[in-house]
């Protein structure tokens, strides 16, 4: 039996473009183009943040892929913070930090694998007791008063690179490497996007539309010619530890809530999928059936060769 869309949706930790409803792409009938605010991907991936704060519930990360052709290829990863409308971090200190060295060896288990289709915790790609000792050092920081977000963020990074955790040994090859850290709040933090600046846009990779996005980390780095490369590139898992703490008399947490969220984009391409049918099937109770064309591999030397997109 064809899984049903419905029962996709039933187990996922990880949307993608089937959920949020990319647009086609013009250039590859297979292929989706979800532009947001100058910026234009074939796939998104979005997760929340597991918060044990119930002021900060609805939160997530969104996860834009690309490939551009200027003066050399770049494979691009984009990361945006989803917010319901009206949260206010304003009293709140938050940063992200972005492990983009360790993408490369870890996955989320899956019997076939399928790099395309396959989502996790990061419990599941980094295991545990990784998770649970990185969160415990990002609690237990020594914040101090008066700190700006900024420098509490410099602070963590600085106690990552330095301590490593025997539980993290596995993944990291013994020490923390390419970490991109970004203040969320306070002087210089970045803005939502505006109306404006969303004119452009003809998609919004977010599971509640009506909530805020906010552009925080655009992630470059020098593409190679093959397949695989493209591939390692588009699929791989990137965990952001996220901390919340209070930073003044109306904030919204009462002690430090820090987290971890693994993101990767997510297929199939909603205009690669076959058929959509919300008729009633036996067995399917109405819910809208999948079906994917062609290979993957076929889909990704189409983005390669007339996908290209250029950053605004």
């Amino acid at each position: 039996m064809r899984p049903t869309l419905r029962a996709l949706k039933l187990v996922r930790t990880i949307y993608g473009c089937v959920d949020v409803g990319c647009p086609p792409s013009t250039q590859g009938s297979a292929n989706d183009n979800c532009t947001l605010a100058g910026r234009s991907f074939p796939y998104v991936g979005i997760t929340r943040i597991p918060t044990g704060s119930e002021a900060l519930a609805g939160l997530t990360w969104s996860k834009g892929f690309n490939i551009t052709d200027s003066r050399e290829r770049m494979f691009g990863s984009s990361y945006y913070l989803g917010s319901p409308p009206g949260l206010d971090l304003s009293n709140t200190g938050a940063c992200a930090i972005f492990f983009h060295g360790v993408s490369r060896s870890i996955s989320f288990e899956t019997d076939p694998p399928t790099d395309e289709t396959t989502q996790g915790t990061c419990n599941d790609a980094m295991g545990s007791a990784c998770v649970d000792a990185l969160t415990a050092r990002a609690r237990n920081l020594d914040i101090g008063d008066g700190a700006s977000s900024e420098e509490v963020c410099a602070r963590l990074r600085d106690d990552l690179e330095e301590n490593m955790d025997d539980a993290c040994a596995r993944i990291t090859g013994g020490s923390w490497r390419n970490l991109t850290t970004v203040a969320l709040t306070g002087d210089g933090a970045p803005e939502p996007i505006t109306s404006q600046q969303n004119a452009s846009s003809n998609c919004w990779p977010v599971t509640k539309k009506q909530d805020d996005l906010t552009l925080v980390s655009d992630y470059q780095v020098p593409g190679g010619d093959l397949i695989d490369d493209a591939y390692n590139a588009m699929w791989a898992i990137t965990p952001i530890l996220t901390l919340f703490y209070p930073n003044g008399e109306d904030s919204l947490v009462d002690a430090a809530d820090a987290s971890l969220s693994c993101v990767k984009v997510m297929g199939p391409a909603l205009a690669s999928v076959d058929t959509m049918n919300n008729g009633t099937t036996e067995g399917e109770g109405g819910a809208a059936s999948l079906s994917i064309s062609g290979s993957y591999y076929s889909v990704l030397v189409v983005l390669i060769s007339s996908l290209i997109s250029f950053i605004a």
